[in-house]
């Protein structure tokens, strides 16, 4: 892989972390941590939890970015079928870590919206 392309997937990989860290100081101690499917919070937990949860969604894009870099080797075994092209794999995965971290940053985010929202 290029350089620029692991300071992308370093970025995807810290982008959740940052998030979480960015949204502590706004965030009461107590935040929502599950909400029901009838809508109503049946969960509350230290902001501090998101750090933990950042953690847990930044790691399918460490898997992607490790598999990324592998790339070549899973052609040579014939591991990837549907693609003609190493360096397309390696598109695909960073498009997808791209897709991932949004959504991710958007649930980050959203944990504190329904206790700063009343």
């Amino acid at each position: 892989m290029k350089a620029w392309e692991w300071a992308v997937w370093l970025a995807l990989c810290i982008t959740p972390l940052a998030v979480a860290a960015a949204s502590l100081g706004s965030l009461p101690d107590t935040v929502a941590m599950h909400v029901g499917p009838d809508g109503t919070i049946d969960r509350y937990g230290s902001k501090y939890e998101l750090l933990r949860i950042a953690c847990l969604l930044a790691l399918p894009n460490l898997l992607l970015m490790l598999a990324s870099w592998k790339a070549e080797a899973l052609f040579a075994k014939g591991l990837v079928h549907g693609i003609d092209d190493p360096h397309n794999l390696r598109v695909l995965f960073l498009v997808l870590g791209m897709i991932e971290t949004v959504i991710y940053a958007g649930i980050v985010l959203s944990f504190g919206r329904g206790v700063l929202a009343g």
